[in-house]
């Protein structure tokens, strides 16, 4: 088994000392609802997701760590830490969880385990979703065997989530419950898939396809309505209130020569506008996309100076709905922060040095 069931903090975890400024120092018309430091570290996988009425779920440990398992950790609309949680997975022998990702779907929540087992070598064995109920976790259902390894989760709105697999690539549409609704295998080529979903049902997915990011565009049910060829390196996509798409990637596999794009497709995925965004770093949690009134806010890792800075600034910015950027900003943290969207507003969850907590910022619009 991994993991002990449903826990209370017996110890305080959130922390009322005096903060460093906001995050957002030229945030525009975004309001700052409140700032709290909590007693965290991020786990495994940073990950973090809102629902729509703002509850926030984070993958944490407690600082000092004192069991070696990941939590998920409830944080509600008004700064309070609810409760944690461990993930129960059952476990064959030689058998561990790589990996887990989270997802909010209005207002539900899931959790995607993946499992691999084996030695230099690892193989596969499946993955588990573990639906999030008001107290705790329901039972795991098991959404797949050997084979494709189910990396990442997005959520489908209604209390539904689409899946996303490599070798080949995968998706599966579950509800709150765990159930599959559909099964759509894709190219072995593509890996390292990225999935957002619109508000229409139209499922975007990102994947690479050697020297270039393939991207499709599906409809509710899982089938290709139309595809394109981009050159670049990885990415992250996220769906745009109008249809179509925006997508951020990369021309090289990281580095200080590498240049980062921001580009906005239409519901035909034809290009509105393209953009360099002041990052490097190659996707996944190097950088991160989301979607505002204004345009998008993206987030990662900037130019650095000095390499050898023990830790390096990250980078926020602001682009309008023609890709103009409105602003750009350095902020300190170990790893580029958490971006967590929500109905009407966002969250920016930062980690510290180690021992020092994560600081969480609520913004609404």
């Amino acid at each position: 088994m991994y993991g002990q069931g449903a826990s209370s903090p017996s110890a305080p975890l959130s922390v009322d000392a005096p903060l460093p400024e906001q995050i957002f120092t030229s945030a525009g018309p975004y309001t700052l609802e409140w700032r709290h430091r909590f007693r965290l570290q991020f786990g495994g996988v940073p990950v973090g997701v809102s629902e729509e009425d703002g509850t926030l779920w984070l993958v944490t440990y407690t600082f000092p760590r004192k069991e070696p398992e990941d939590l998920l950790t409830k944080i509600g609309p008004n700064g309070q830490l609810i409760a944690q949680y461990d993930p129960i997975v059952p476990l064959k022998p030689k058998e561990w969880v790589e990996r887990m990702s989270l997802a909010a779907s209005g207002h539900h929540a899931g959790l995607l385990a993946s499992l691999v087992s084996g030695g230099p070598d690892e193989t596969f064995e499946g993955a588990f979703f573990l639906p999030v109920e008001p107290d705790g976790f329901g039972k795991p259902v098991r959404i797949a065997g050997e084979g494709p390894g189910f990396l990442t989760m997005a959520g489908a709105g209604g209390g539904q989530f689409i899946a996303a697999g490599e070798g080949p690539l995968t998706l599966i549409e579950l509800d709150s419950g765990g159930k599959a609704l559909w099964k759509r295998p894709f190219s072995v080529k593509l890996e390292l898939p990225v999935v957002s979903v619109g508000s229409s049902g139209s499922i975007f997915v990102l994947s690479q396809g050697g020297t270039y990011v393939f991207l499709q565009m599906l409809d509710s049910s899982g089938f290709v309505v139309r595809s394109k060829r981009i050159a670049g390196v990885q990415g992250v996509v996220v769906a745009d209130p109008g249809g179509g798409c925006s997508l951020l990637f990369s021309t090289r596999f990281g580095g200080k020569d590498n240049n980062v794009y921001l580009e906005t497709l239409d519901p035909e995925l034809r290009q509105l506008s393209r953009v360099e965004a002041p990052l490097i770093g190659q996707g996944e949690r190097t950088y991160q996309l989301i979607t505002t009134p204004r345009g998008h806010l993206v987030i990662g890792e900037g130019s650095v100076a000095n390499p050898r800075t023990e830790v390096p600034k990250k980078v926020l910015a602001e682009f309008d709905n023609s890709g103009k950027l409105m602003w750009q900003q350095e902020t300190t943290s170990l790893q580029p922060p958490l971006l967590a969207p929500f109905g009407s507003g966002f969250y920016v969850i930062r980690d510290l040095f180690p021992g020092q907590g994560l600081d969480v910022e609520k913004y609404v619009y």
